[in-house]
């Protein structure tokens, strides 16, 4: 009795399973068919960002614009957080899961020209960091999971955040109260890599190097030339693991290189120290000589320790008497940390019903880059992802902030159905396991 009791549940559970995929099944079916229905609409108002790109701090126009897009569609709308920032509200016909959903909006100051046809008409600014396909894909997540309101068991918040580039907008909109009109229970984002089109990048805990500036202040009596000598020494004993021959390009441009990049087990970016830049100059009134230095480095052990390292390695030196003190400059770039058990969950949701392979794994930590999802994190749990751009038969470079950047716009279709789905999946099932 007691086995065939058992063997009813299993039966009775492997059912339930069974349906519930068909039920998962059958609405990423319906994603895909109404992403389908709005791309040629979203390829619009993607052009009409990258022809009218607004640095950090000046989204005003694009912020109207997404306020009115989520109204059109039902959304509860807050604006103006934390400057130009804006949330949409999209409440399912059930209470459950509260998802939050990040994207940012602004442009970059560059001089370099457009290379696709709807170029930027606003002069020394353009989208080259993507930042129009993510609103973008923001807006049709919105428009598709506005369609499924009434399968929704929760409530889905749209964040859409201005600053991303100055690393102050998500900073500005929580100092804003963000997190006291919302409540997630966790928190997704993207942004465009350098892959091929549709590829889905992940990683578990840090995503970036840690970048990082040094200071170290003398006394203005120690001879300068032999001062800078010995602390450029003493900061190139640490650089490791990556040859520094060549340009931050040369670096940058091996990160999708599949025998050493990123999505390389053996990839050569995952413990690094890598010497940005260094100078050694008088304070505005010459009583103090600082010498400044910038990196990036993979493990956080070796952040917190170098200033103490260096620091002992000037005690015992012919420096000793003119040191002062050492300390980090105010950050200004950091990694997003990537919750290990929602990566694991997203990652495999994702594979339920997406192209298994174009969903790769990182093994390293990117290098050059920050992005400030990373205070959002610091509230709530949460995973950022890559989102590949380029399409190399058609000349299509989307690594951000390179001079011919451009993004294969059919990453839009791709990153809505994604991310749409994996949002309902997390709103009706999600809870951190």
């Amino acid at each position: 009795m007691k086995l065939k009791l058992t063997l009813l549940a299993l039966l009775f559970t492997v059912r339930i399973l069974s349906s519930q995929s068909n039920k998962n099944t059958h609405h990423y079916q319906q994603i895909v068919e109404q992403t389908d229905d709005i791309y040629d609409i979203l390829v619009k108002v993607r052009r009409d960002f990258h022809v009218n790109p607004e640095i950090s701090k000046q989204e005003k126009r694009t912020s109207k614009i997404v306020a009115e897009y989520l109204r059109d569609l039902g959304l509860e709308v807050k604006t103006n957080i934390g400057g130009n920032g804006v949330v949409g509200i999209l409440e399912g016909d059930k209470k459950g899961q509260k998802i939050a959903w990040r994207a940012d909006m602004d442009a970059i100051k560059t001089d370099e020209p457009d290379v696709v046809s709807f170029a930027s008409k606003n002069k020394g600014i353009r989208h080259i960091c993507g930042h129009d396909i993510h609103t973008t894909i923001g807006l049709g997540i919105a428009n598709v999971l506005s369609q499924q309101k009434e399968n929704l068991e929760g409530t889905v918040y749209f964040i859409f955040q201005p600053a991303e580039e100055t690393f102050t907008g998500a900073k500005d909109m929580i100092a804003d109260g963000l997190f006291d009109m919302i409540k997630p229970d966790e928190i997704y984002g993207l942004h465009i890599g350098p892959e091929a089109a549709g590829t889905i990048n992940y990683k578990s805990n840090e995503l970036f190097a840690y970048t990082k500036t040094l200071n170290v202040k003398f006394k203005p009596n120690a001879d300068e030339k032999e001062l800078e000598n010995f602390m450029n020494s003493i900061l190139k004993g640490y650089v490791r693991n990556i040859s520094q021959d060549g340009s931050p390009w040369d670096i940058i441009n091996k990160i999708s290189d599949p025998t050493i990049g990123l999505a390389n087990k053996e990839t050569i970016f995952k413990d690094y120290f890598i010497l940005q830049g260094a100078r050694l100059h008088k304070d505005a009134d010459k009583s103090v000589t600082s010498y400044n230095a910038s990196f990036l480095e993979t493990d956080i052990r070796q952040v917190n320790s170098l200033p103490i390292k260096i620091k002992r390695q000037l005690l015992n030196s012919e420096f000793k008497d003119a040191f002062i003190s050492i300390g980090y400059s105010k950050d200004y770039a950091g990694s997003p940390m990537n919750n290990p058990n929602l990566t694991k969950i997203a990652a495999q949701t994702i594979a339920s019903f997406y192209n298994k392979e174009m969903i790769k794994p990182l093994y390293g930590q990117v290098p050059y880059f920050g992005e400030d999802f990373m205070f959002y994190q610091q509230k709530v749990p949460g995973v950022f992802f890559f989102l590949g751009g380029s399409n190399s038969e058609k000349g299509i470079n989307a690594m951000p902030h390179s001079p011919n950047f451009a993004v294969d716009e059919k990453t839009i279709k791709y990153g809505v159905q994604c991310f749409a789905s994996l949002i309902f999946e997390r709103v009706n099932n999600g809870e951190i396991k």
